[in-house]
Order: structure tokens, then C-alpha cells, then sequence
């Protein structure tokens, strides 16, 4: 079963999105610090779902250091900042896969599979 870890300091969202990927083995993190105390423990872990705006550390922040240690990590940034982000252009914007908050859970659930193929059956 494919392991994503899930970051977001809305403990709100962190259960919605949780909920939402059935078929996955999902852990979720509060902050970032917690998300590496996370992943340092995992085996393997194949996807990362970051909010960028966290108070202690950014998504894209949190995404590098973790492919320090696991390079070919496969990384999702949720953003509610979508149109500054657009119009700043910071260099992950267009080479990391991102989505607009509210999430449309449809569409986080296709692009997860996307990313790193579909849930297993239960």
C-alpha cells in the first residue's frame, strides 16, 4: 500500500483529506517539525501533501528538506494562495504539483492517482 504523509496546520483539513484518500496508508502531521519526526520513522513513503503557508515552515521549505533524505519523494502542494502565488511565480510553482484551497476532493483524489497510481481495493 502506498504511504503519504499529509501536513497542514488546519487540524480541520487534515482530517477531510485523510478521510478522503481510502485505499492509501495516510499519516498526518500537524506541523512540519512533527511531519519530519514522521517520515524519519517511515520505511518509504511516496507522496507528500503539504499546505505551503505554515507558520513554523512553508510547504516548499518542508519539501526540500525532505527530499535531502528521500529524493525521489513526490510532492503535492494545497495553497489558499493560489492567485499571489500565480502572479509571484516562486520557482516550485511550476514544477511542483499544486491545488487551490478549498481542495475539490475529486480532483485530490485524481491527481493523487496521478501521481503515484490509484488506491488499492479494500
Amino acid at each position: 500500500m502506498k504511504n503519504i504523509l499529509i501536513v497542514d496546520d488546519d487540524r480541520a483539513v487534515l482530517e477531510v483529506l485523510g478521510r478522503a484518500l481510502v485505499g492509501y496508508r495516510v499519516r498526518l502531521a500537524f506541523d512540519p517539525e512533527e511531519a519530519l519526526r514522521i517520515a524519519v520513522g517511515l520505511v518509504s513513503l511516496d507522496l507528500l501533501i503539504t499546505d505551503f503557508m505554515m507558520p513554523e515552515m512553508m510547504g516548499d521549505e518542508l519539501s526540500g528538506r525532505l527530499r535531502a533524505v528521500r529524493p525521489n519523494l513526490k510532492v503535492l502542494i494545497l495553497t489558499g494562495h493560489s492567485d499571489l502565488l500565480e502572479r509571484e511565480k516562486p520557482p516550485w510553482w511550476t514544477t511542483e504539483p499544486h491545488l487551490a484551497k478549498p481542495v475539490e476532493l475529486g480532483r485530490l483524489q485524481a491527481v493523487v492517482a496521478e501521481l503515484i497510481g490509484p488506491p488499492e481495493e479494500a
